[in-house]
């Protein structure tokens, strides 16, 4: 649909279409009115003309394609924001938009969690026990940091009285 021959009407469907609360945008668009409830009662009025609402809706279906996000989308905005942080010498923020930007493609450095679950009870724990026990938690450390394990104690078996 071409452009609303009035162009009140024209600057109010875009301000609507924008975002814009109706009586502002009825307001913004260049009508004068007494106070914001004349403005949203007037603004309610224009948008049940057919030809208003269809440029209205045709504006909102336009917008809602330019709105989908998509990781290239993403993509593109943070090599703007890489390039205007250039620019302007900030290379903190420059950094920041690239680990965005790897982030956003699973490029970034995996996280090195540690979960050792200390909730068992090592009194009741033989001493061959508690030192495999021990062991095993600090080789899981060690493979965070990258580093090779250590050697397991052996458990010895406990001998059986006869």
């Amino acid at each position: 649909m071409p452009v609303l021959k009035n162009p009140l009407w024209e600057a109010f469907v875009q301000n609507r279409a924008e975002g814009m609360p109706i009586g502002k945008a009825y307001i913004f668009a260049g009508y004068k009115v007494k106070d914001a409830n004349v403005a949203r009662a007037n603004g309610s009025r224009l948008l049940r003309n057919a030809s208003v609402r269809n440029r209205y809706r045709e504006l909102v279906e336009a917008l809602a394609e330019t709105m989908v996000v998509t990781r290239e989308s993403l993509a593109s905005e943070l090599d703007d924001a890489a390039a205007q942080a250039e620019e302007l010498g900030q290379s903190s923020a420059r950094v920041s938009a690239l680990q965005a930007k790897a982030k956003l493609f699973g490029l970034e450095a995996p996280t090195r969690n540690l979960n050792v679950n200390l909730s068992g009870t090592f009194n009741q724990l033989t001493d061959d026990e508690l030192r495999f026990e021990v062991a095993s938690m600090i080789n899981e450390a060690r493979a965070v940091k990258g580093v090779a394990p250590i050697q397991l104690p052996v458990q010895r078996e406990e001998k059986e009285s006869k």
